[in-house]
């Protein structure tokens, strides 16, 4: 496994520390926060290439995008929706990488879609019956930007 080091890891780190601090920030336009907490979770997180360090980035966008506004009684449905879909993107682009931007984009775009449905699957199975809200909407409508940022950042290991 080539892991990468020095500048490549903490140029990715920094920019995974500063979505998670975009989701907190933005805890009050939660269409906003949906952009960010998505790209965190499926385009920078699996960038990392190391399950436990993805995990943990993916499980802290959950508490973070979950602790601010305190609606939800029971939490804890977003950090396994993320870290449940940052593992399987991390699988799918170390045995399956994409070699061309338009399927990294529809690859992204798909999960973005799966992520908003486990999401409010998981929250009302803890919490019950809730709104589903637009930031599912905003995060797919932004999945290219997102995805071209995580495709430019994606480490040679990926690359065919």
């Amino acid at each position: 496994m080539n892991v990468p080091n020095g500048p490549a890891r903490v140029r990715s780190s920094l920019i995974c520390l500063l979505a998670l601090v975009g989701i907190f920030f933005t805890a009050p336009w939660p269409s906003l926060q949906a952009v960010f907490h998505v790209a965190l979770v499926l385009g920078l997180a699996p960038l990392e290439q190391v399950p436990l360090v993805a995990g943990l980035w993916a499980v802290a966008a959950g508490w973070v995008s979950e602790g601010p506004l305190r609606m939800v009684p029971h939490p804890g449905g977003a950090a396994w929706v993320d870290l449940t879909l940052a593992l399987t993107v991390l699988f799918f682009n170390r045995f399956w990488p994409p070699d061309r931007r338009l399927i990294w984009w529809a690859r992204l775009a798909g999960f973005t879609l799966l992520h908003a449905l486990l999401l409010h699957l998981a929250v009302a199975l803890a919490s019950g019956a809730h709104t589903w809200g637009r930031g599912w909407v905003w995060a797919l409508l932004t999945s290219p930007l997102w995805a071209m940022l995580a495709w430019r950042l994606k480490p040679t290991a990926y690359q065919r």
